[in-house]
């Protein structure tokens, strides 16, 4: 599959889909800022929450938390989403990749649930 982005329009649905269809799957989380510095924030955590927040001025936000306790829980927001793409590798890998105003954040998963997220969204 190709990289397919989401358009900003569906955001909310697609990152509801994702946290429903992905929810305990086993998510490796890392973040590239802008100025190169890399990140791996949590590696293979069970997915717990995957949340679009509008907000009426232009700081939207996508929350994510990864862990399987209160005391493993990685917290993460992406502040000011650009564009938000999904991606499936040939080796059945996938990844959803965020770009944001402070730099990207990539969630690895091997979940094969990529027609679901994308059932009849408008991509661009």
């Amino acid at each position: 599959m190709p990289t397919q982005e989401i358009k900003e329009t569906n955001w909310e649905l697609f990152c509801r889909r994702f946290d429903e269809a992905l929810r305990g799957i086993p998510i490796t989380l890392s973040v590239v800022r802008h100025d190169g510095a890399t990140a791996e924030l949590a590696r293979q955590a069970p997915l717990r929450e995957f949340v679009f927040n509008k907000t009426a001025g232009c700081s939207d936000t996508i929350e994510i938390k990864l862990g399987e306790t209160p005391n493993t829980t990685v917290q993460h927001s992406i502040v000011e989403p650009i564009h938000v793409r999904l991606r499936e590798d040939p080796d059945a890998k996938k990844a959803l990749v965020i770009d944001a105003e402070a730099g990207s954040v990539e969630l690895q998963f091997s979940s094969g649930k990529i027609g679901a997220l994308l059932k009849d969204l408008d991509l661009g």
